[in-house]
């Protein structure tokens, strides 16, 4: 049904949001779970896109409903800082729109909203209290080992949907040798830190024959060659600058040094200042033993020659993140202007190595920053895949996990000095829809004790919501076709009882029961209850919405 008025403004009602989400549910529901099947996409240019990521699979439609674009429009932005959640969060607004069309009305869209900010401000905040008591914490300093099971249980849980169990196990072992367990908690979460906000820069994309090829690199590669390159001056020690403005410099007309090249006497002057400048630099460098200059611009040919007489090797045209990256990496600051007489101590990095390296036939450079104050940089990725298209997937899903695993973690700060140091501790929660089933069950009890309409009216669709999201988990991975249902429902009664006793299950790869805390199966907590929030937020924003206004085609849901 639809519902329009004179002035041009379309009216949104229940049914309409409800088809639009269900139409943008029905591309990933079948992906969802370790089973999950690959959706397959053609765009209107006739590229084919094969994926089981839901934010991949929503960035890449053209959508022109309106709540249609909302709701990819939160998506990613939830993505970006979860890196996790697309197809739970569009499950669970469907579900809860199907039961908001089923129990409410237009006219009582006022309760409804009431009802929903109550949720959040007052029974959410209970039901993450009732998720943390049931959840696992593990300290880096108190016990190393449980610490390390957990990253491990995290990153199953994130790649298990996209590959088979060896090629998951083999890509664990290869992303927690990028990490240094034996660091001080504080210094450990700033290196989850750096590859979490750089992991672009910290991996490379090769064609290889397997995904379980990856590997790893012990130090930074610029993936830019050598302009100047000498092997006898970088094999053991190196110090360097990185420069991110010419080296010949801007002529201020305030210095009195403008140079308007009209004739040839002033060609002349203008080339004996840039030979000066650059001479001069050069002298600077020898004097303080640079040996190796690294700028994010070009260099000059003559730059180039006047290095070359001087002995310093030369890499030019290096990124800007690259750059960005080693100074952050090396607690040193980039030179951005001409120095006056000499370097500072703060522009003078140091490697122990920096060697030309041949990495998927393209010429890089590997330097190994050392020194005191180095921050705790992890190794470079090596991601192999058969295609360009596959290393791009083992990209988007290891960012994914390495983003969770970001998120499980905090750093827990001591009361009181005497208590001693901050501890960093992983916080998770068991997988195969635990979560969702523990929510449910919360909140479903919690109804019950509740008399106000509004206010146990939404907390039954929020638990008739988080059951459906794990009935469509059963589904994807339950072998049998038959009795579904009926096999669902024996399971939930189980669940319940298991309960009581606190031991909470989930469903593994064949759907049977399981502790999967036992399972290695675990999802960080803080996602969770970012992906309810955001459901949430976005659901009173449907709501609170009941027109449109220039929707020109008529959209069409299949």
């Amino acid at each position: 049904m639809e519902n329009t008025t004179g002035t041009g403004l379309k009216l949104l009602d229940f049914s309409k949001s409800l088809q639009v989400s269900k139409s943008l549910e029905s591309l990933v529901s079948r992906g969802f779970g370790p089973q999950g099947l690959q959706t397959l996409l053609a765009t209107s240019t006739g590229q084919v896109l094969i994926s089981n990521n839901g934010a991949t699979i929503f960035n890449a439609l053209n959508i022109g409903h309106p709540v249609g674009r909302l709701i990819v429009k939160a998506i990613d932005k939830m993505t970006q800082y979860t890196g996790d959640g697309s197809k739970i969060f569009i499950l669970t607004l469907s579900q809860i729109l199907q039961h908001i069309d089923y129990r409410y009305t237009e006219n009582e869209r006022g309760q409804l909203l009431r009802a929903i900010s109550h949720f959040t401000q007052h029974i959410f905040p209970l039901l993450q209290q009732h998720a943390l008591k049931c959840s696992k914490t593990c300290s880096l300093d108190s016990d190393k080992e449980a610490f390390c099971d957990s990253f491990k249980s995290v990153l199953r849980s994130v790649m298990s949907p996209h590959y088979p169990a060896r090629t998951v196990e083999c890509l664990i072992s290869t992303v927690l040798s990028t990490f240094n367990f034996d660091l001080p908690s504080h210094l450990f979460l700033e290196q989850v830190s750096i590859i979490t906000q750089n992991f672009n820069l910290f991996t490379i994309k090769t064609i290889g024959p397997s995904v379980s090829d990856s590997t790893t690199l012990d130090s930074f590669i610029i993936q830019r060659d050598f302009g100047i390159y000498f092997d006898t001056y970088l094999s053991d020690h190196v110090r360097f600058v990185i420069l991110t403005s010419a080296i010949e410099g801007q002529i201020n007309s305030e210095d009195q040094e403008s140079i308007h090249l009209s004739t040839n006497n002033s060609l002349r002057k203008f080339m004996e200042y840039q030979r000066r400048r650059i001479e001069k630099f050069a002298q600077i460098c020898t004097n303080q033993k640079i040996n190796l200059i690294i700028s994010s611009t070009g260099i000059t040919k003559y730059s180039l020659q006047v290095f070359h007489s001087n002995n310093i090797s030369v890499i030019h045209y290096v990124e800007e993140e690259d750059a960005e990256i080693l100074s952050q990496m090396c607690r040193k600051d980039v030179i951005s202007e001409f120095p006056r007489d000499e370097f500072s101590v703060k522009e003078i990095f140091v490697a122990s190595s920096c060697v030309r390296v041949i990495i998927n036939g393209k010429p890089c450079v590997q330097v190994t920053p050392c020194g005191e104050g180095l921050a705790p940089y992890t190794k470079t990725l090596v991601l192999t895949a058969p295609t360009e298209g596959l290393c791009r997937q083992l990209y988007t899903v290891l960012h994914k996990a390495i983003k969770s695993l970001y998120l499980s973690i905090n750093l827990v700060h001591p009361r009181t000095q005497i208590l001693g140091k901050s501890s960093c501790e992983s916080v998770t929660m068991p997988g195969g829809s635990t979560f969702e089933l523990m929510c449910s069950n919360f909140l479903f009890k919690w109804s019950k004790k509740k008399t106000k309409c509004e206010e146990s009216q939404m907390a039954e669709i929020l638990a008739d919501a988080f059951l459906g999201v794990a009935r469509t988990l059963h589904r994807n991975v339950t072998e049998t076709t038959q009795n579904q249902t009926r096999d669902f429902l024996l399971k939930l009664s189980t669940i319940r009882e298991a309960s009581i006793g606190d031991q909470f299950l989930g469903f593994d790869r064949r759907g049977t029961l399981q502790e999967m805390y036992k399972e290695g199966i675990l999802e960080p907590c803080s996602v969770k209850f970012h992906v309810v929030s955001c459901v949430m937020e976005l659901l009173y924003t449907i709501m609170k919405t009941d027109g449109m206004i220039g929707t020109k085609n008529k959209v069409t849901v299949s």
